[in-house]
């Protein structure tokens, strides 16, 4: 069938976030600040790829990780999207054509949503679900569908002996997210990050 699955471990440059808590049950309680997330792509629960692909259409999973650990208001007693500030896509692949590198370089354009799965502790009361896993289980677990993802990337493909190949990418991707903490909070978070990914392709 052509079947092709890639498993890829890395880690992420956050730039500032704009990020926004409304209060939904209290007027005038609102937050607006500004904070630049890590992400600590090696500490668990890991940040990782897994893609399945067929010919150069791809679905993506993307499980991106945000630590808010800088100039949080003093409301905020923690804050982190970190189970997940997870990114499924639907992507295109195409080769760049450059002589005898053409089928090993290639373009990635990638659309999707975001599912997000929130810790966040704002005056003393955690909002915070437990659940977690491999994939992410949609509204369950604390998971919720919360907004857009985007990405565009390059890929480089060593090919190995038999059906295995390792791969390397970066990439940079916007998303923004919309997460509801029990009905008391809407949290806005917009990211943009770049992505560095080494992995290893199982297939054609």
């Amino acid at each position: 069938m052509g079947i092709d699955f890639d498993v890829s471990l890395g880690s992420a440059y956050n730039f500032i976030s704009d990020i926004t808590i409304h209060s939904q049950v209290q007027e005038g309680q609102d937050l607006h600040f500004s904070s630049q997330p890590s992400t600590y792509g090696l500490k668990s629960p890991q940040y990782y790829s897994l893609r399945v692909r067929h010919r150069n259409k791809e679905f993506e999973l993307i499980h991106h990780k945000l630590y808010f650990e800088k100039n949080l208001p003093t409301e905020l007693n923690h804050f982190e999207i970190t189970d997940g500030y997870n990114m499924l896509m639907l992507n295109i692949l195409e080769p760049l054509n450059f002589q005898k590198y053409a089928e090993l370089l290639s373009i990635r354009f990638g659309l999707g949503v975001v599912v997000a799965h929130p810790d966040v502790t704002i005056n003393g009361k955690r909002f915070y679900q437990m659940g977690g896993g491999l994939i992410p289980t949609v509204w369950t677990d604390g998971y919720q569908i919360s907004g857009l993802s985007s990405q565009i990337g390059f890929n480089i493909i060593k090919k190995l002996k038999n059906k295995f190949s390792l791969n390397a990418e970066t990439k940079i991707s916007y998303a923004k997210a919309t997460i509801d903490l029990e009905e008391e909070y809407c949290v806005k978070v917009p990211n943009l990050s770049i992505h560095v990914l080494m992995g290893i392709c199982f297939g054609k």
